[in-house]
């Protein structure tokens, strides 16, 4: 009986532990030229959004408020008056396609499958890497990728390490219930 409750009390800390992480809080990000983008945050998660000069494209980064390290990337691409909008589905997966061809080499996979994401307006891809020699202070996981939403692309990178795989699937969730409205509608 000690052994079932032992058992038994572990899971439902696991399964606590994974409800807080999934709780989300909706939080509006402006994006001068672009809109605003609306992403469900998990608790616990800090955010900050960087526009660079020169009109490249704005990047919103995410990590922990507290606890081990991780690191979410969100950009958006396309969209607004010089962006030209959001990329068609061959374009997307040529891309994301290209970029695990460049990390095939640091893999520990070798070969990297795209998986499908799929979001509110339209498909996405995204692959999983596995880095065969992190150095200390680098993370070991990355899942990187491209989303349509609305009028505009997301690309994005996550960055974890072991133990982490319930931070990839809450940041791969966040990105795919991601909603934008563009300037017109702004």
């Amino acid at each position: 009986m000690k052994k079932f409750f032992g058992r038994w009390t572990t899971l439902m800390l696991v399964l606590v532990g994974w409800a807080g992480l999934a709780a989300a809080a909706p939080q509006s990000f402006v994006l001068p030229s672009h809109g605003t983008l609306l992403l469900n945050v998990p608790e616990g998660w800090t955010s900050s959004l960087k526009q660079p000069e020169g009109g490249l494209p704005p990047t919103i980064s995410f990590g922990p408020q507290s606890g081990a390290s991780f690191v979410v990337l969100v950009t958006v691409v396309g969209g607004g008056p010089a962006g030209g909008g959001a990329q068609d589905d061959a374009k997307i997966k040529s891309m994301v396609a290209s970029a695990a061809k460049s990390a095939e080499a640091q893999s520990v996979e070798g070969s990297l499958a795209l998986q499908s994401l799929v979001g509110a307006a339209g498909r996405g891809y995204y692959f999983r890497a596995t880095d065969r020699a992190p150095k200390p202070g680098e993370w070991k996981y990355l899942a990187q990728g491209m989303l349509p939403t609305g009028g505009v692309t997301l690309a994005f990178t996550i960055l974890t390490n072991d133990g982490q795989a319930p931070i990839e699937k809450a940041a791969l969730e966040m990105i795919r219930l991601a909603v934008e409205h563009s300037v017109e509608s702004v």
